[in-house]
């Protein structure tokens, strides 16, 4: 996925600042997409050059002016011949399983050590879909409750629970096994 075509489905919603983008991805694609807010003026100032969005300049008192970037029609129809097209394949890079895949040479308890960590992030990330996506959903419902994206926002939701739960229960399996390892035995699977 490229950032600018995340930036031109929030933009999509409602017309918004670089700041205000920032804090759209934190409250919504930022479990599965993030980018920080360099990448995303620098990525606002390529898609305006490229006549995807248009650029207004709010003045406010005693403020700095505020940038509001729109999607031009150039802008919807790149959205809708991206959202199109097929998702790509992204190329798997996970160091965590480098780490595995030579933990004999740094030591079970080195390796079991990054294994707990691991597991300790996901299962916050479990917490989080199970707790405050929700309420997020249901905030920003009324907002598209019309075009019936909440059900596709539920369905990202859906993956990153199950996602996050898979992975804290291969953790707990390699965690067993570890255990075993370390008590002199042959690994359980």
């Amino acid at each position: 996925m490229s950032l600018p075509h995340a930036l031109l489905g929030l933009i999509n919603y409602k017309p918004a600042t670089g700041y205000e983008l920032k804090a759209r991805f934190k409250q919504s694609v930022h479990f599965f997409w993030n980018a920080g807010l360099p990448q995303i003026y620098r990525s606002l100032n390529e898609m305006k050059s490229k006549g995807w969005l248009s650029l207004t300049v709010q003045h406010q008192d005693g403020r700095p002016s505020k940038k509001v970037y729109s999607l031009t029609q150039s802008g919807r129809e790149e959205l809708l011949r991206w959202l199109s097209e097929p998702g790509e394949i992204s190329e798997s890079r996970h160091q965590l399983m480098i780490k595995v895949f030579f933990g004999n040479q740094s030591g079970t308890d080195v390796l079991a050590g990054h294994i707990k960590d691991w597991r300790d992030r996901h299962l916050a990330l479990v917490r989080m879909y199970e707790t405050d996506v929700p309420s997020l959903l249901e905030r920003y419902g009324a907002l598209v409750s019309s075009r019936g994206d909440a059900f596709c926002w539920g369905l990202t939701l859906d993956y990153g629970k199950r996602h996050a739960e898979m992975v804290v229960e291969w953790c707990d399996q390699a965690l067993k096994d570890i255990e075993g390892l370390q008590q002199g035995g042959a690994a359980s699977k």
